[in-house]
């Protein structure tokens, strides 16, 4: 158990560990400040999702607030998937949270998909505002999940699917854009 004290005496060991022979600071030793964080010349660094982040200068006179921002819906837009069956799209929505990227594929218009096409796979490619891939993912056909609207037939498919991703990655991706290896019967 750490009292109030003992708290005290690791906060002096840490400041005295990054200190030269007259006490004076050493700006060539990192000094641990709390969990994933410390301070190495004079800037503070915190390690966030396996990636080294500056979130503080001692030297600035503006000391900004760090906070890891709440997981927001990102909508990826409509892609046709026409040449597959003509009419036939995907509504794509997406969210990021801790290192992973969650996303969830619509399929409308193909309802059909398991009585007249042959099995296959889907990918989704994630793109950016410059339409390069960031990430893609194969799908097969028989991971959709295929959902029955109260009239007992095919309403639409859904896929689910999560992808490890940085946070950079996730920040560039705009679009998602859809291949086909699914051919009719």
């Amino acid at each position: 158990m750490i009292t109030k004290w003992s708290g005290g005496m690791l906060v002096m060991l840490a400041l005295f560990m990054g200190c030269k022979n007259d006490l004076e600071p050493s700006i060539d030793k990192a000094i641990p400040i709390g969990e994933d964080a410390f301070v190495y010349k004079e800037k503070v660094y915190k390690l966030l999702n396996n990636e080294l982040l500056q979130i503080g200068d001692l030297k600035s006179a503006n000391i900004r607030k760090f906070e890891i921002s709440k997981p927001k819906l990102k909508y990826l837009g409509v892609t046709s998937i026409g040449f597959v069956k003509k009419g036939a799209s995907v509504d794509v929505n997406s969210v990021y949270r801790g290192n992973y990227l969650y996303f969830s594929l619509r399929f409308d218009g193909i309802n059909d998909l398991r009585e007249n096409f042959m099995p296959g796979s889907f990918t989704a490619d994630f793109l950016d505002e410059f339409g390069f891939m960031i990430y893609s993912v194969n799908i097969p056909t028989n991971e959709i999940i295929q959902t029955i609207g109260s009239d007992g037939l095919t309403a639409h498919y859904d896929y689910n699917g999560k992808i490890e991703l940085s946070i950079e990655a996730e920040m560039a991706i705009e679009k998602c854009q859809m291949e086909s290896t699914v051919r009719a019967r």
